[in-house]
């Protein structure tokens, strides 16, 4: 019973950090996906005088991805109806092209704003519509997740590390008998507390497993599969399991070992 104590001591604070870890792994995700599927459809509309050729937009705004031209004969028909067909014939000429034009990447406010200027300074332009403002506030909204996240998740890391290393402390102090009679027959640091290593060690790949398949259940539960569908994301994948686990087990054994070397390196030796 007193072995599954001590284990339980750092295993629960281990945990509770890689918790905060998986966390600010998944909103990354979830953001960075969400980020491509608001590029993928965000769009800038430029009306032009002529016909404009990618190339040279490509060559002041490397940025670009595709531009597409606007198919008006929707609102052509609406003029037509109001005018006389000779009215209308004479009009038609005179009416500007419309284009969409789409980035490769998810632009922050100043690059939107110095994308329409470089447009605005392109011949021919007339205007240019990027809609920063809605932009502009999705785009605060996703900065604001990540933001919160990382906070939450940092506080969390800081109490939990504090914390494993208080509990390594203990486990020291109530082996500190056993550690002095080592101490006696000249055995070497690493003799001594290699039983801490052990502990280390197994709380390292219990939390991490623990972790990962709560998150697996997590991810397959109704309401998450509903959530992620309504926002067109997909963060939970096989390939993102592994690389999320082996991300868990490095960071606990790391943190873990940092932890009994802090402890052995800051107490004196008994």
């Amino acid at each position: 019973m007193r072995w599954i104590k001590q284990y339980l001591s750092l295993l629960i604070p281990l945990i509770a950090l890689l918790v905060g870890i998986e966390s600010i792994l998944v909103v990354n995700r979830a953001v960075n996906s969400h980020e491509e599927l608001i590029g993928k459809n965000y769009a800038i509309v430029i009306v032009s005088n002529s016909n404009i050729d990618i190339n040279n937009i490509k060559e002041k705004i490397p940025e670009v991805s595709s531009i597409i031209e606007i198919d008006s004969s929707a609102i052509l028909n609406d003029i037509n109806a109001q005018f006389k067909d000779s009215a209308f014939n004479n009009l038609k000429p005179s009416l500007p092209l419309f284009y969409s034009l789409k980035l490769n990447t998810f632009p922050n406010h100043q690059k939107i704003k110095k994308i329409e200027q470089n447009l605005k300074n392109i011949e021919n332009i007339i205007r240019v519509e990027s809609f920063s403002k809605s932009h502009s506030q999705t785009y605060k909204i996703l900065v604001l997740l990540k933001g919160c996240v990382l906070v939450l998740s940092s506080l969390i890391f800081i109490l939990s590390l504090l914390l494993m290393i208080k509990q390594i402390e203990v486990w020291r102090f109530e082996h500190s008998e056993r550690m002095e009679i080592m101490t006696y027959f000249g055995a070497p640091s690493k003799f001594k507390n290699a039983p801490l290593y052990k502990l280390a060690l197994i709380d390292s790949i219990i939390a991490s497993i623990s972790v990962i398949l709560a998150v697996i259940f997590l991810a397959n539960s109704p309401k998450i599969t509903l959530i992620t569908s309504m926002l067109g994301i997909e963060i939970f994948n096989l390939n993102n399991f592994i690389t999320d686990y082996l991300i868990l087990l490095a960071s606990a054994y790391i943190i873990s070992m940092l932890s009994v070397f802090m402890v052995i390196l800051f107490q004196k030796e008994p």
